[in-house]
Order: structure tokens, then C-alpha cells, then sequence
């Protein structure tokens, strides 16, 4: 028997999909904006307490603790995140065990492997003492697979926020007092051991339940036979955006990746708390087609919520920069500026590429995903290896190439999105950027010629994008404010 249409005031089941997905998106960003703020306090003060070299270490550390978190994996959590059904206790066992297996084979292969990494880096006996002590995150990665998948499963995104920030607390007390006592990379590799283990805690607390230990080849081989190719994905994202640390750590040493990671981390604050809305929608993504009118909604109204978020802050941190760094930061921080400002054009392409993969992934379209990040990785460190001998420019030329290869992949996944859901994007985001655009070409012009003071600058930036985006989208603005209000009241 045909149903009629819905009796007025009732929501439909897409609706209901959009206003859960409108709920849980202004939870999961009141937490992650608090996150954000704090490790922008954190951020300064380790930058005050620390060298440059200090956070090369570290940085160089994270990408080797990295690339092996990420081969162990095996996309076992992606997979079992994906699965339309429920997920089986026999199916987590598998997974932690065998996760548990390949951290014991990648601590092993650090632990020996590290003279080596050390050597090529210039690093001194104690930095390598540094490198091995983070072998136990190999196991707490493994170990917190299982709660994490249940968790994001449920969408219990506002937990998971929680779950993070309490581990970013830790991590940044941990630091601050070890850099208090004792001036190296140390300070750092402490505060990340000791967040990543209470984050593993915390997860087992909301999402209780230990699934034990077991191993079924049965089981195992549907499990890794799509895990490998989502990890392909997900290693090519890894490579293409740290390779920066071995490369620049083995031609300019570990200092240059200490500046290098500051200004990416100075700049990708806003860019950061607010990509995290692509991750609600993956549930979401995964359970609509791309028939369902919903689901270009969803995409739409994500790229342009990230948009309108994060645009003002960019634009404001590299106007305020020339000031801000040295003020806050300490001056021997004052030559990343131009690293940042290089960085620009990949921060902006970020805030709707997050959004984008998201929906590939989702979507079962992780061929295409990996294909697009192979040549995005490839021409990336193309430009890198070139740019890696202009010195004494070479950091700021390295950022440009990022910038100029991120360009290129989202005009052709914005075509091809476009295509997929035979409903374009650019007219919903074309006015954004357009007013981005003009008040930053503006407030530039105005403070070249005014010699006027950066802070102000970049509060006058901010008035004029906001003006000019009042004046060409007015009513759509009205709404979208509206549905972001109604968001953040319903999640407090």
C-alpha cells in the first residue's frame, strides 16, 4: 500500500538524518573548538620553553612512531568502522590481536632500527634514548582500536571529543612540567606517551567491555582484504603530509623541522577544530545514496560550515602574524611567517578536501581516493625536493609547492564530487571565497601603504569578510546562522 506523504510537522527520514547529523556536529565542535583553544596556549608556551631542534626531534620521532601505528593497522578499523551490520565481539578479538602481533614486530624493528634513524638525522645519544622510548604507543594504538570503533559507531562523537581533549590536557601538563625541569624533546615525548594512554583509558571507561583475545583466519581474511586498500589511502595521506620531517631533517637537520612544524601547527589551529565536522559525517555519508537529496545536503553544508569558520581565522593568524609570532611565540620564531603565508592556499584547499574524502571513503570510492592522494603525494614532494635547495627560502618554497599540489587536487575532486552527485558545489561556495579573497587582497593593500599596526589589520579583516558576505548571501547566511544556533543549544 502506497504511504501517503508525511503528516505536516513530522519529519521525514532524511530529516531526521539531518538533524541528528546537526546536533551531534554542534557538540562535537563546541569540544573540539575547546580543544583547539588549548592547545593554542599549550603551543605557547612550549614554544617559549623550547628550541627549535626540540621539536624537530620530536617531530622526526612522531613521523618514524607514525608510519608504523599506520602499517600495523591495516585499515582493520576502518573496516570494521564501514561494516553496514553490527560488528562482532569474534571480530574485535581478531582485530586487537592481531594489531597486538604487529606492534610487537614494529617495536622490535624501531628499537633496532633507531641508530640508524639517529645517525641520519644527527641526532645525540640522548635523542636517541628519545626515539625508543615511544615504542609503547605501538601498543596503546593497538589496544585502543576496539573502543573507538564502538564509540564513533554509535556517533557518540560528543564522548569521543571529550575522550581527546582529556588526553590533550594530560599531554600538555606532562609537557609543561617536564620543559619546566628539563630543556629538550624529552618534555615532549613524555606529555604524547602519557595523553595517548589516558585517551586508551578513557576510551575503555565509556565504551566498556573487554573483548579479549582470539584469532580466526576465517574471520581475519574478509577483515584485511578491504583494510589493505583503505590503508593505502590513509598511509598516502601520512606520507604526504609528514614526509616533510624525514626529508628536511635529513638535508637541513632537525632544527629547520622544528620551524617548519611550528608554522604548520601556528596555522592549521583553525583549520584543525574545524575539519573535525567531516568526521560526524562519515557514519552519515556511509548510509545515504548518492540519490538521497540528503546527501548533498550534508556535503554541501559541511564544506560551507568549515568554510565560514575557518576562512576569518586563516586569514586573521597570517595578517596578525608579523606581530603576533614574535610577541607571543618569542622572536626566534619570527622567520616562520613566510612558511605560513605559503601554506595559505593548502590550509584554504583543507577546509572542503576533508569534507571530500570523507565522501569517497564513505561512498566505497577508496580506488579513486587513493589514486587522486598518490598523484597529490607525488607532485607534492616533487615541489619539495626542488624547492628543498633554495635556501635560505627553501621552507617557505616547500610550503608554496603544498599549496600549489592541494590546489590542483580539489578543483578536480570538486569536478568530479560534482559529477557523482549531478549537482554542482561551486555555487555555494564561490561567494565565500570570493569575499575571503577580496578583504585579505584589501586589508594587505591598506596596511602595505598605511604602514598600519598587524592586530588591527586583522580585526579589519575579519569586518570587512564579514560585510561582504552579508552583502552577497545574505538570506542563505541568515539560515545557515539560524541552524548553527539551534545546534549548539541543543547540544548544550
Amino acid at each position: 500500500m502506497h504511504e501517503g506523504p508525511p503528516a505536516p510537522g513530522v519529519a521525514t527520514p532524511s530529516e531526521k538524518v539531518a538533524q541528528r547529523v546537526l546536533r551531534e556536529t554542534g557538540h562535537f565542535a563546541l569540544w573540539q573548538l575547546l580543544g583547539a583553544g588549548v592547545g593554542w596556549g599549550a603551543h605557547v608556551a612550549l614554544a617559549r620553553l623550547l628550541s627549535q631542534r626540540d621539536f624537530g626531534v620530536f617531530g622526526i620521532c612522531s613521523f618514524y612512531i607514525g608510519i608504523g601505528q599506520l602499517l600495523g593497522d591495516g585499515g582493520l578499523g576502518a573496516t570494521l568502522l564501514r561494516r553496514k551490520g553490527a560488528v562482532t565481539d569474534e571480530e574485535y578479538r581478531v582485530t586487537v590481536s592481531s594489531l597486538l602481533c604487529v606492534a610487537c614486530v614494529f617495536a622490535l624493528g624501531l628499537w633496532v632500527a633507531a641508530p640508524m634513524i639517529a645517525a641520519r638525522n644527527a641526532f645525540s645519544s640522548s635523542e636517541l634514548w628519545a626515539l625508543r622510548s615511544m615504542v609503547p604507543l605501538y601498543f596503546v594504538g593497538a589496544l585502543r582500536i576496539a573502543p573507538y570503533v564502538r564509540l564513533e559507531r554509535e556517533l557518540r562523537f560528543s564522548v569521543i571529543a571529550r575522550i581527546e581533549l582529556g588526553g590533550q590536557l594530560a599531554r600538555h601538563l606532562v609537557s609543561l612540567a617536564v620543559a619546566g625541569l628539563y630543556s629538550g624533546p624529552w618534555a615532549l615525548l613524555c606529555g604524547q606517551i602519557a595523553g595517548c594512554s589516558l585517551q586508551l583509558l578513557a576510551a575503555y571507561r565509556y565504551s566498556p567491555g573487554w573483548v579479549g583475545l582470539g584469532f580466526s583466519l576465517s574471520v581475519f581474511r574478509p577483515l584485511i582484504s578491504y583494510g589493505i586498500r583503505v590503508q593505502a589511502l590513509t598511509l598516502c595521506a601520512y606520507f604526504k603530509d609528514n614526509l616533510s620531517r624525514a626529508l628536511l631533517g635529513s638535508l637541513l637537520g632537525p632544527a629547520a623541522v622544528g620551524s617548519y612544524d611550528f608554522a604548520i601547527g601556528y596555522i592549521q589551529l583553525p583549520v584543525v577544530a574545524v575539519n573535525a565536522l567531516a568526521r560526524v559525517q562519515m557514519p552519515v555519508y556511509a548510509q545515504l545514496t548518492r540519490q538521497d537529496p540528503a546527501l548533498f545536503a550534508a556535503l554541501r553544508g559541511t564544506i560551507r560550515s568549515t568554510l565560514l569558520l575557518g576562512l576569518p581565522c586563516l586569514g586573521a593568524l597570517l595578517i596578525a602574524a608579523p606581530w603576533l609570532i614574535p610577541s607571543v611565540y618569542g622572536p626566534k620564531w619570527s622567520g616562520t611567517t613566510p612558511v605560513a603565508w605559503g601554506l595559505l592556499i593548502n590550509m584554504v584547499c583543507s577546509l572542503g578536501l576533508s569534507p571530500l574524502f570523507t565522501l569517497l571513503s564513505a561512498q566505497g570510492r577508496a580506488g579513486l581516493a587513493l589514486g587522486v592522494f598518490v598523484i597529490w603525494t607525488s607532485a607534492t614532494w616533487g615541489f619539495a625536493l626542488a624547492a628543498s635547495w633554495l635556501q635560505p627560502e627553501a621552507l617557505a618554497a616547500i610550503a608554496l609547492g603544498q599549496s600549489l599540489a592541494s590546489l590542483g587536487v580539489t578543483a578536480f575532486l570538486l569536478h568530479w564530487v560534482g559529477r557523482y552527485l549531478r549537482q554542482n558545489l561551486l555555487p555555494a561556495l564561490w561567494r565565500l571565497l570570493f569575499a575571503f579573497g577580496l578583504a585579505l587582497g584589501c586589508t594587505l593593500l591598506a596596511s602595505a601603504s598605511a604602514q598600519i599596526h598587524p592586530l588591527p589589520c586583522a580585526l579589519g579583516f575579519v569586518a570587512l569578510y564579514a560585510g561582504l558576505l552579508w552583502l552577497l548571501e545574505r538570506e542563505l547566511l541568515r539560515r545557515e546562522l539560524r541552524a548553527l544556533f539551534v545546534a549548539v543549544t541543543r547540544a548544550g
